[in-house]
């Protein structure tokens, strides 16, 4: 009976394990993919509004999923964590970047989100006494420099500092928001927490290009057949997934694990801008990219230990999306 018990707690173990992995692979890859994606998207659908629908018809799908499922139980706890997560993920965070990106260099963009780690690092230590390893430290330390290089030949010249700033402000409200979920009381249902989420923010956001006036400038002609594609990629690949996928590792990771999207997206953008866009690959930039994954490995290591502690953050039977 104990061998038995012990078994099938091993068998939950490596299954939790190969869904974090998994999880983790989307949010690295797809959302590297979603920088070419808004490119496409946002080329003729305002920033603001061209998020609030992305995010608008993700979370009525994904709440079109709990239904079925039966999984439909909404609490207030599951309302208000709705709301501070939709504002400071989804209004500030990816919201406010969608107009920063107007005015910013795309390198130089990048790198002040890229900022989004370390505060993570440094909230996550203030708020609850994450403290991450010395590996993680120096992965942390590695991968920024990495990125940094990569960037480098993107992000010179004259820039507008109050998008800069707006840039910045919207990286610590990422961070913010990414370890509020990780602080809050756990959803019964990660599908239903995920679909108000994005519901959520895409009111906001709604709200937010109303204000703009974004929404007169959306017609017939704005749903061009490469915004159309765009759309349809963020929607499913950007939102549906990935973003599914990083609710999960924030929940079943620690926040060092978590935050590394922020050094493998870029370089999964740059891979891409080769393929798509015959952009060219310095050797300058192949070394940053090896940097970034020496950092990246580092980040890595604590994670063979949070195992017990994140069984019970999260139910990986009720937190598929």
């Amino acid at each position: 009976m104990a061998q038995g018990t012990i078994a099938a707690r091993r068998t939950g173990l490596e299954r939790v394990d190969l869904r974090l992995i998994a999880a983790l692979a989307a949010v690295w890859i797809l959302w590297g993919s979603t920088f070419a994606a808004m490119h496409l998207a946002v080329s003729a659908i305002p920033p603001f509004a061209m998020a609030s629908i992305r995010f608008t018809i993700a979370g009525l799908v994904l709440l079109a999923v709990a239904a079925a499922r039966r999984k439909l139980r909404v609490t207030r706890a599951d309302l208000v964590r709705a709301v501070v997560t939709g504002a400071t993920l989804l209004l500030f965070g990816n919201g406010m970047t969608a107009w920063t990106v107007q005015f910013l260099p795309t390198g130089l963009n990048s790198l002040l989100l890229s900022l989004a780690p370390v505060w993570m690092a440094l909230i996550a230590f203030a708020w609850g006494g994450e403290r991450p390893s010395r590996p993680a430290i120096a992965g942390m330390l590695l991968g920024f420099a990495g990125l940094a290089l990569l960037l480098q030949s993107k992000s010179g010249g004259a820039f507008a500092l109050w998008p800069a700033i707006v840039a910045l402000l919207a990286s610590i409200s990422w961070a913010f928001g990414s370890i509020y979920q990780r602080r809050a009381a756990p959803a019964a249902s990660l599908t239903v927490a995920t679909s108000l989420q994005m519901i959520a923010g895409g009111i906001l956001l709604g709200l937010e290009a109303a204000l703009t006036g974004e929404w007169r400038h959306v017609g017939a002609a704005s749903f061009t057949p490469e915004s159309l594609a765009g759309l349809a990629w963020l929607i499913v690949c950007g939102s549906l997934v990935a973003y599914s996928a990083y609710l999960y590792t924030m929940q079943a990771a620690n926040a060092a694990l978590a935050s590394t999207y922020a050094y493998v997206n870029p370089l999964v953008a740059v891979i891409l801008g080769m393929v798509l866009f015959r952009e060219r690959f310095t050797p300058a930039e192949a070394i940053a990219s090896a940097i970034i994954l020496a950092g990246v490995a580092l980040m890595m290591v604590p994670g063979r230990r949070f195992s017990r502690s994140a069984s019970h953050r999260c139910d990986p039977a009720s937190a598929s999306p």
